[in-house]
């Protein structure tokens, strides 16, 4: 072959030849920002190609081998941005875990593809803005408001039955309460309607019963024609919930025990209107019932006979209004304002010694707009009876519903990335002295978060105390175990429960009997669909762990504890940043001490850790608490990963979790800003790594269908795109005004 001539000749340099590396999944844009930083270094000469690409780590990161972590090979990690912006770039806290070649120890020593993650949870949060005290002084309990009365000497002084005095004190009841002082008179001698307004734990359920039983058994003292079960109904008191009807009735039951010829029952949603007619048509006295059950029995049970009703009690009347019973309460009140009372029963007995006519009691905690509307709707020149001396208007800035004054209130300013181990840690430290707390319970937003939390801290496949029957040992099987992770040498077993507006009646029923009636140390995880008006006995903490839709619901919930005269205490946990302006609430009732997170990390793992599951993730004694908190996140992260049934949990309670967080009262919206939730930093307080997606896409398909304007401008104009956002700020606001319903239960 002839050669042609031509002669080639390349000059490559003393340089090696440096392969050309090709980088691989991921976005377009974080392939572009590996390359640029590839190509920075090799123009430096500082670093490799693996150091390059350690360097120029982007929020998803690359999966990578490690069989030392029980799961944890290939998991992506990296939490997203708050929802208020989204940057094009990495950001120092955008993934709040780190790389090492093992935990405590340096990277050199170990091998490079026995690498695990390290949650990082005291890095990259934000900052208390509120100054808390260093040192503060020993709190002390003031005299109690919700006490009985001492310079009364008994309920016999109030002009009631003898053999009810002696009821009152086989449960350990011997003076009223101001409230009681003031509402017993004016129900056992007059016939015109009331407003009663007191705190919780004040008594109101005894003001109305005690008069009401008293007129009725001044009936059975006039001859042989004694009131029967069959002489009719004489009072209906309505309640907002299953629970606190249920309640009340079973104070009725108590204070009615040697009275047997008179009966009551309740009538309440989730039971069998069979059995409940059955009841009705052999006859009661007293009916206790819930709003939508009531006006279901006036439509359709014909021996539902109302002519010798006397008293209707509207018990919680700003709840009954919360919940939407509007429409159930003006049927029963407007049918019995349309039947005309008898005047004796239909075997001939005088009912002289009752009301002349049909008294209205409505009862509420709050004067708010709906509550009046109530009033204007249910009563005639009513009196207005409250327990603060000198509240004769209701109508007042200054009847404003404030917590008992005995009841000890902190709050606990967490970064959403320790709210999880803060919890455990502040657990521990509550049920690590003997006797000091008997019973707790803890109030979330809403039913997924309390399964999820009820879930991770009990003991795997293990059941609670024994029930007080069979039956509610099957029904509670799914509601009741024992605790672990909290518990500690002076209470080795802790009593968990979890209750929710979800769980059927029957199970919540059982679940609450079995909270009341349990002898260890247990605790209640629950919505507050528990409230309100429940009076479950030694109750010596209630944790917000988040805190209530509105102000009233945090008065409501405190008042669980610190009970007629009790003490009682009740933490609220907030957020950095906007939160802290709740504290300024919180400050017109009983004025709230703070208390440093670390400082409840600290008292709390000071102790041994132990965890029913065995991880990678092992805590050592001599660890700090800083050490043994991160120990701990790691331990529920992987533990998490190994359960797909909890995973699931835990993504579904962050998803409810955040929607729930919208429906806060508008008036206090301020300080619980959406746009303000770190969405990465919100998942490490569920054990997740990132924040799973799909929180709003029901909003998205809602908003859909409706065929909003704004989508058909933008259509318009040529599908232009939104800037992040202000898509950020609708779906928020769609969240606010679309999900409300869904959280605020009772």
């Amino acid at each position: 072959m002839a050669d042609d001539g031509m002669l080639l000749n390349f000059e490559l340099g003393p340089e090696p030849l440096k392969t050309q590396v090709k980088f691989k999944g991921g976005s377009w844009r974080e392939r572009k920002r590996a390359e640029r930083g590839a190509r920075l270094a090799s123009s430096r000469g500082e670093a490799t190609k693996d150091e390059a690409d350690d360097g120029a780590r982007f929020a998803k990161r690359r999966r990578f081998e490690d069989k030392s972590t029980d799961g944890v090979s290939g998991y992506r990690t990296g939490s997203r941005p708050s929802f208020g912006r989204r940057p094009d770039g990495p950001r120092p806290d955008a993934a709040s875990s780190d790389f090492s070649g093992h935990h405590k120890s340096r990277a050199g020593d170990a091998p490079k593809g026995n690498r695990q993650v390290i949650s990082r949870l005291f890095s990259f949060n934000p900052e208390q803005t509120t100054a808390t005290a260093e040192e503060q002084e020993e709190w002390k309990a003031p005299q109690a408001s919700n006490a009985p009365l001492s310079d009364v000497a008994n309920f016999g002084s109030l002009t009631l039955s003898s053999r009810l005095v002696d009821e009152l004190t086989k449960m350990n009841l011997e003076r009223p309460t101001a409230i009681q002082q003031k509402v017993i008179p004016h129900l056992l001698s007059n016939s015109s309607d009331a407003f009663v307004q007191a705190e919780t734990g004040s008594g109101k359920t005894f003001s109305y019963l005690l008069p009401m039983i008293h007129r009725v058994l001044q009936l059975s003292t006039k001859g042989d024609k004694q009131i029967h079960r069959d002489s009719g109904i004489f009072a209906i008191i309505v309640s907002p919930t299953r629970e606190l009807a249920k309640q009340v009735h079973t104070v009725l039951e108590q204070l009615l025990r040697p009275f047997p010829w008179l009966v009551s029952t309740a009538i309440t949603g989730g039971e069998s209107k069979k059995a409940e007619k059955a009841r009705i048509r052999k006859g009661v006295n007293f009916l206790v019932a819930t709003p939508g059950r009531l006006a279901d029995h006036i439509d359709n049970t014909k021996a539902l006979n109302l002519g010798t009703v006397r008293w209707l009690i509207l018990d919680e009347g700003d709840r009954l209004m919360d919940l939407g019973f509007e429409d159930d309460l003006k049927k029963a009140i407007d049918k019995l304002r349309e039947i005309d009372i008898v005047t004796e029963t239909d075997k001939g007995t005088p009912l002289d010694t009752l009301p002349d006519r049909r008294v209205t009691v409505l009862c509420s905690a709050t004067m708010k707009m709906n509550v009046q509307k109530l009033g204007e709707m249910s009563l005639a020149d009513a009196t207005f009876l409250a327990a603060e001396k000198g509240a004769d208007d209701p109508t007042t800035e200054s009847a404003v519903h404030k917590a008992p004054a005995q009841l000890h209130q902190t709050y606990v300013v967490v970064p959403s990335k320790l709210r999880l181990v803060t919890l455990i840690a502040y657990l521990k430290s509550v049920f690590s002295r003997r006797g000091r707390t008997m019973k707790a319970i803890i109030f979330m937003s809403c039913a997924d978060t309390v399964d999820f939390h009820y879930e991770l801290l009990r003991k795997p496949d293990e059941s609670g105390a024994s029930p007080t029957t069979s039956k509610d040992a099957e029904l509670v099987s799914k509601t009741v175990s024992k605790a672990a992770y909290f518990t500690s040498a002076a209470s080795p077993e802790v009593v968990l429960h979890r209750m929710h507006g979800s769980l059927s009646q029957p199970v919540r029923t059982a679940t609450l009997r079995s909270f009341s009636a349990c002898k260890s140390p247990s605790l209640l995880i629950t919505t507050d669909v528990s409230s309100r008006g429940l009076d479950i006995p030694s109750v010596d903490l209630v944790i917000e762990y988040d805190p209530a839709f509105s102000f009233a619901d945090h008065i409501h919930r405190v008042g669980r504890t610190a009970r007629a005269g009790r003490s009682g205490d009740a933490t609220l946990f907030l957020l950095p940043g906007s939160e802290e302006g709740y504290i300024e609430l919180l400050k017109s009732s009983t004025p709230p001490s703070s208390q440093p997170y670390e400082n409840v990390l600290k008292k709390g793992l000071m102790t041994k850790l132990e965890f029913p599951v065995e991880t990678s993730a092992t805590p050592e004694d001599a660890q700090s608490y800083h050490d043994k908190a991160e120990t701990l996140q790691l331990h529920i992260e992987q533990r998490l990963l190994n359960d797909e049934k909890r995973l699931d949990l835990a993504r579904n309670g962050f998803k409810s979790h955040i929607r729930a967080y919208a429906t806060h009262v508008k008036d206090e919206r301020i300080h619980f800003d959406i746009t303000q939730l770190h969405l990465g930093h919100v998942a490490k307080s569920f054990g997740l790594r990132e924040a799973p997606g799909g929180i709003g896409a029901g909003i998205d398909r809602k908003a859909k269908r409706k065929g909003s304007k704004e989508a058909t401008k933008s259509s318009d104009r040529g599908h232009e795109q939104r800037p992040a956002g202000d898509v950020i700020k609708r779906k928020s606001m769609m969240l606010m005004s679309a999900a409300a319903d869904e959280f605020n239960i009772g």
